[in-house]
């Protein structure tokens, strides 16, 4: 829970009170490869912060699935849209390595929210966070080629890369499995 208390602790105030409120609120989980965090058509309610493994984030299709979102060590995640709403996900999360993640439930959240100095500023942080990638998300693909937007990724997480199949790779920037094999044998 460090790095999420350093995570935390590097964009507002927290004291040791809160801190000691809020992780009281905290839990743990770990995930087999392959397991479900949320399903579609199940209605989030909880924001992870990921600890350790690689979690996708992805919407079933009729002819494929579509990779909307990776998530890696010491990043949030969640069905967010559901988690705000509180209506059925159109997104499944699933892991892609073992991993392990911090969570909060959404009711759990907004007691902090109520009780802590921090809670607001806490929630804050969440909504920006997934606010500012998915802007940049957006962006990259208005403005950057495949190829860029594979080069990106790489730059981002180069030592994580590797593990994901090369279809979800290809699927999250926008091309097929073949188009990306192009793209790495010139690189």
């Amino acid at each position: 829970m460090k790095d999420l208390l350093q995570i935390l602790k590097n964009k507002t105030t927290i004291s040791e009170e809160d801190w000691l409120f809020i992780s009281s609120k905290l839990q743990q989980k770990q995930f087999k490869k392959k397991e479900f965090i949320i399903e579609t058509h199940q209605i989030e309610d909880k924001i992870y912060f990921i600890q350790h493994g690689i979690f996708r984030l992805y919407i079933e299709m009729p002819e494929k699935d579509v990779t909307i979102d990776f998530g890696f060590p010491n990043n949030f995640l969640s069905s967010y849209s559901s988690f705000l709403t509180q209506t059925p996900s159109v997104a499944c999360i699933q892991s892609l390595t073992k991993g392990k993640v911090i969570f909060i439930t959404q009711k759990d959240l907004y007691e902090i929210y109520q009780k802590t100095k921090c809670g607001e500023s806490i929630g804050r942080i969440f909504a920006e966070e997934f606010f500012r990638y998915k802007s940049k998300r957006e962006l990259s693909f208005l403005k950057d080629s495949p190829t860029e937007r594979y080069l990106n990724l790489v730059k981002e997480q180069p030592q994580l890369i590797q593990e994901i199949p090369q279809k979800y790779l290809a699927s999250y920037i926008g091309i097929t499995p073949q188009a990306l094999s192009r793209i790495r044998g010139k690189i």
